[in-house]
């Protein structure tokens, strides 16, 4: 009685889910077809369609295509604005050296060169006494005078050139006298001197040297002061001047 029982509840459910369950699978077959259905079409096994259920969870995102062919490049841009001038970079290392370069055509002849320098120099000397005082001293000989530019008649020197000059002169003082002065004039002004002072019947010399820079037709001579200048054989009374270079 009891197997009965169990075995009529049995049938009575699958009679009541039977109808539901075709109605699913004519509902899967449906989501195929629609296309091909009219749209009051109709479940035939149920009166009813069933109401969809809640939308399920997102399934899991598949695998990636394969990847498309490369597309064709697009059409250049228009040029863009010119920049602002940038900052001077550093000085770069210097570079190898070039090879050398072909021998250049040969040059016009040049003008001709200016003379070697010239030569100046002179050296006079007193071979008798000397008493005329406040005037210009006159050598009795001129032992050299390269470029003659020593006038052995007045006692003067004319610079040649412009240029810088050296002259150095030596006197001894007469006996006849206490003390004697000369002066080495250049142009007419004193520039330098010599004193000489000692007792009378005594001899003394003395001297002094000088640089002058002269320009063309500058003269220099010596002139006495006071007192009186000792000549003799032994020439102990000389004036000597030279060209030290020449002031282009």
């Amino acid at each position: 009685m009891m197997a009965l029982k169990t075995c009529e509840c049995w049938c009575l459910l699958i009679f009541l889910f039977l109808p539901f369950c075709l109605c699913l699978e004519e509902y899967s077959e449906e989501q195929h077809d629609v296309v091909d259905r009219p749209a009051h079409f109709e479940c035939s096994h149920c009166c009813h369609r069933a109401e969809p259920g809640p939308r399920g969870w997102p399934g899991p995102p598949g695998q990636a295509g394969i990847p498309g062919n490369h597309g064709n490049n697009g059409n250049n841009g228009l040029p863009g604005h010119e920049g602002e001038k940038g900052d001077q970079g550093l000085k770069g290392d210097f570079g190898p050296r070039g090879e050398r370069g072909i021998q250049g055509i040969k040059g016009e002849k040049g003008q001709a060169g200016i003379p070697s320098e010239l030569k100046v120099a002179f050296m006079a000397s007193m071979a008798t006494h000397f008493t005329n005082q406040n005037s210009g001293i006159i050598f009795s000989s001129v032992e050299t005078n390269v470029g003659s530019y020593f006038d052995v008649m007045t006692g003067r020197f004319t610079a040649p050139l412009a240029g810088v000059y050296f002259f150095t002169f030596n006197m001894m003082k007469h006996e006849d006298v206490e003390e004697t002065s000369v002066f080495l004039m250049h142009n007419g002004n004193a520039i330098i001197s010599m004193y000489s002072s000692e007792s009378k019947g005594k001899h003394d010399t003395s001297g002094n040297s000088g640089v002058l820079k002269l320009e063309t037709g500058d003269e220099v001579w010596l002139r006495m002061g006071n007192g009186a200048l000792h000549g003799d054989h032994q020439r102990y009374c000389t004036f000597s001047g030279f060209l030290l270079f020449e002031d282009h």
